[in-house]
Order: structure tokens, then sequence, then C-alpha cells
């Protein structure tokens, strides 16, 4: 898979990094060091001492600075060889790559293109654990398959009823039809960077979060390169598209609930993943969180499951090649616009 560069994936939770730390992650097959420096800022460094290729995050975290501990070769935050112990001259030669980082929306983030073009504005604008009008919790895990399984796992909400039987309570017959239904009428949007979507539950008589009672469920989610998935689902009572709506659709009285879920999928290398997530309701539910927050892990773990099935059966088929269906109408336009973007960092040769 050729992945995009010029952009910002998530590389850890801000709270995983400790002030006196050295955290190894590998983020498109590169190993990379984060630390956190004496003002609290973040940086990252090519996890590889020029001299012996040992890994700094073995090494020492002095002030500003990292120690490769085996031969005591000293870097700089900028990847700037500052001290070789018993050489006084040291060679502009001498140093790693250096990575912009930028810690926001309580996420650590990092530019893996040319750093000239970092654009702080392209951070994603995900719904952290930090945000005071949700209260979602946060978490990652692995997945041994391809970021663009994922990706296309996140854009395909069809998926929903079948693979998310036992967590989001598809498993009835009428619930598959009436989220089968809101799926042929998806309305997508494209974006610069991505695409945005919307589409109408109504009348669904399974929720676990609603119990008996029937609702109508407006989905809203964006999807924004390089994989950042942003889903809002706002939940009404029955009949609410017969009241008052603002020109965009949206109802004007409040919902019986708001949920919200951010998933950021940063690979690894071709086969590897990383899948970070928050999951939780408003801030007017902050005491349900942690059953949010069970009920999205639960429905993730099923997504792995399956995803990682799917990733076994590619390697086993001979040129593999899927079958496009009506409902994978966000998944082709997100593609094309990923194409897109591609393209545009080799025309203007703008790869690290």
């Amino acid at each position: 898979m050729n992945f995009l560069r010029n952009c910002w994936y998530m590389a850890a939770w801000g709270s995983d990094i400790g002030p006196d730390a050295l955290i190894p992650v590998t983020i498109l097959d590169e190993p990379i060091v984060i630390y956190r420096k004496q003002d609290n800022t973040l940086a990252a460094l090519e996890d590889r001492c020029c001299h012996r290729l040992v890994p700094l995050s073995v090494g020492r975290k002095e002030a500003d600075e990292v120690r490769c501990m085996y031969h005591g070769i000293k870097f700089a935050a900028d990847g700037r060889c500052t001290e070789i112990p018993g050489q006084d001259r040291i060679s502009p030669a001498v140093r790693v790559r250096s990575y912009p980082a930028v810690e926001r929306h309580g996420a650590v983030w990092l530019w893996m293109g040319v750093p000239d073009m970092a654009d702080e504005a392209l951070i994603p604008p995900i719904i952290g654990p930090d945000n005071p009008e949700w209260a979602v919790m946060a978490s990652c895990m692995e997945i041994q398959a391809n970021a663009q399984l994922i990706v296309d796992n996140v854009l395909d909400l069809s998926h929903a009823p079948y693979v998310h039987e036992a967590s989001f309570g598809g498993g009835d017959e009428t619930t598959i039809k009436t989220q089968i239904r809101g799926e042929s009428g998806v309305q997508v949007t494209e974006l610069e960077r991505g695409v945005q979507t919307m589409r109408w539950h109504l009348d669904r008589p399974s929720n676990p979060y609603t119990g008996d009672l029937n609702s109508d469920d407006l989905v809203m989610s964006q999807i924004l390169a390089p994989g950042i998935f942003i889903l809002k689902i706002r939940v009404y009572k029955p009949g609410v598209q017969q009241r008052p709506m603002d020109e965009h659709g949206v109802p004007l009285e409040e919902p019986l609930f708001a949920r919200t879920t951010c998933q950021m999928i940063t690979p690894v290398s071709d086969q590897h993943s990383k899948f970070f997530f928050t999951f939780g309701p408003s801030a007017a539910l902050a005491h349900a969180r942690e059953d949010f927050f069970r009920v999205g892990e639960q429905a993730f773990r099923e997504d792995k499951a399956i995803i990682e099935e799917q990733q076994r059966l590619i390697n086993r088929t001979p040129n593999p090649r899927m079958m496009m269906l009506a409902m994978d109408v966000p998944v082709i336009r997100y593609n094309k616009i990923h194409e897109r973007l591609l393209e545009q960092e080799a025309t203007t040769q703008g790869v690290a």
C-alpha cells in the first residue's frame, strides 16, 4: 500500500508520554522515539543511532536531549549530534531525522512527510478525552491487518447489523432492515481531504442505550486523510423528521442523548496497524461513560476479529480483487480522494 506522508498520524495518547519516558513507536515502518522536553512539549527522533544503529529508545533522556547508551553519543531534539565522547569535532552528517510533533486533543501527532510542509491546521479535529463537552474514554488496540482494510470498515456502516449483532443490538430482523434502509439513503459530501456522510436510522427498535424505547437516530460522520474517523450520533424520539429542522436537516429539538466515537488508524507496517479510539456520550451523561465505552470497545473487538480474518484470507488469495456494490459509495469516493492526495505528493515531490 502507498501511504500518504504529508499528513499527521496519531502516534500515542498524550497521557502515555511521561516526563522522563522514551516511548518507541513505529509508523509507516519507521522506528521513532517520542519524549517530552523540559517545557512539556514533544520531540520525536528517528529511533536509530546513526553510529551503530542501536535504538535511542533504550538510551537515556538528558534534559531536552537523548544519549545513546551504546557509545554515549548524544542528540538534540532537532536531530543534531551534540556530543561524541572522546571526540571534539562533530561532523554535521552525524545526526538522526527529527519529526514535527504536536500534542492536541489529548493525542500525539507526528508529521511523516517533508518537515517544512507540516501544517498544524491539518491536525484532525477529533473529540479527545480532554474535551469538556463529551465524556469519552480513550484506548488503543493492535490490528494485524493493512490500514486500508480498517479505513474501509469505518466507512462502511452497513456492516454494523451483522458484525455488531452482539454489541450494537443489530441482531433482530427489524433492526437490520432499519439500518439497511438508512445506509441506502446515505448522503455523501466530498471534502478537500476526505468525505462526510449523513444518514438516518428511523424508528430503530433495538438500541443498547435506549432499552425498549424506539428511536430515530441521526448518524453523522467524517473520514479524513490519512485515516481519521469522527462519528456523532444523535438519538431522538420517533417522528422527528416531521418536527422542525434546520437548513442542514438537523432537528432543532434537543436529542434524548448523543454519543460519539473517534477512530484514528495508524499504519505500523503493511499488515500491522494501531487503532486508537475514543467512545462515550455527551457530558450530560458523564456518569454512564464507562457503560458506553464498554459497548464501543466490544464492537471494535468484533471489527478487529473480522478484519484480521479478512487479511488472512487475502494473503491466501492469488491476485485478490474486491467487488464493489452500491453500499460502498463512501468507500469509493474516499479512496478517490486518497489517490488524488497521493498523486499530488508524487507530482510536487513533496515526500521526505
